[in-house]
């Protein structure tokens, strides 16, 4: 459930910081986490220290109430979000080649009930593979596949698994899967995989990173922020919060 918190001028919303709760799993273990959005003011009242109002508005509220805190940053604020305890984090994407894939896996529709309501059920099993997942938030995945995503929805049924994923060349960005925890993801990602894939870039933190080579998210992308003195899992091991749990 998100929370804005909006300072107005007579009818008009002039800045505002989102507040966005959200249950993750990290390391077996449900958390409670908070994710700050849409921080922005309008050009006509910056240089005014509304946002930073905002800011440690919702930190007296909500600090002492999760487990942790964190945001994404373009480069042209990195250095107003240490001013409240956060500090950037890196993050890495994680690649591994695919040999034979089997592209066996049928397009949901969404439009269809049936479709929606496979992908709602297997959503519910969670991704078993990803070290760090938001859970319990079917609507801002449906946020993603209802959208620009509509046409990156696969069911392979020899595992049971719903995999998002976009082709991009002979490279296969698997942005999630959601199943049982009763094959490897490899093989998961094999079975998915048009032919022609050759190598999968994954959306989120592999449990068993072993067969991955691990690499820094590209410059250019916002910037991972996580509050201090609050539970950091990016401070523990190399990870990437999960592309499709960005609000």
């Amino acid at each position: 459930m998100d929370v804005p918190y909006t300072l107005f001028d007579g009818n008009t919303a002039v800045a505002n910081v989102a507040v966005n709760r959200m249950e993750l799993l990290w390391q077996g273990k449900q958390r409670h986490y908070i994710q700050l959005g849409t921080v922005m003011t309008d050009p006509a009242y910056r240089n005014r220290g509304l946002a930073r109002f905002l800011m440690r508005e919702v930190l007296q509220d909500w600090e002492s109430r999760c487990d942790g805190m964190f945001l994404f940053a373009n480069e042209s604020v990195l250095d107003f979000y240490p001013r409240f305890g956060f500090q950037m984090q890196a993050e890495y994407e994680f690649r591994a080649a695919v040999e034979n894939p089997a592209g066996s896996a049928r397009r949901l529709n969404l439009s269809l009930p049936q479709d929606r309501e496979l992908l709602e059920r297997r959503y519910a099993a969670t991704n078993p593979y990803s070290a760090l997942q938001v859970i319990c938030n079917f609507g801002l995945l449906m946020f993603y596949c209802g959208s620009f995503l509509k046409d990156c929805v696969y069911y392979e049924p020899t595992s049971d698994a719903i995999v998002i994923a976009e082709q991009e060349g002979k490279v296969l960005h698997c942005l999630d899967a959601f199943c049982n925890a009763g094959m490897a993801l490899s093989e998961v990602i094999r079975l998915a995989a048009p032919p022609g894939t050759e190598s999968v870039v994954l959306g989120f933190p592999p449990m068993d990173a072993s067969p991955y080579q691990a690499e820094p998210v590209a410059k250019g992308s916002d910037a991972l922020f996580v509050l201090q003195n609050k539970e950091n899992p990016f401070a523990q091991q190399k990870l990437r919060f999960p592309e499709l749990a960005h609000t």
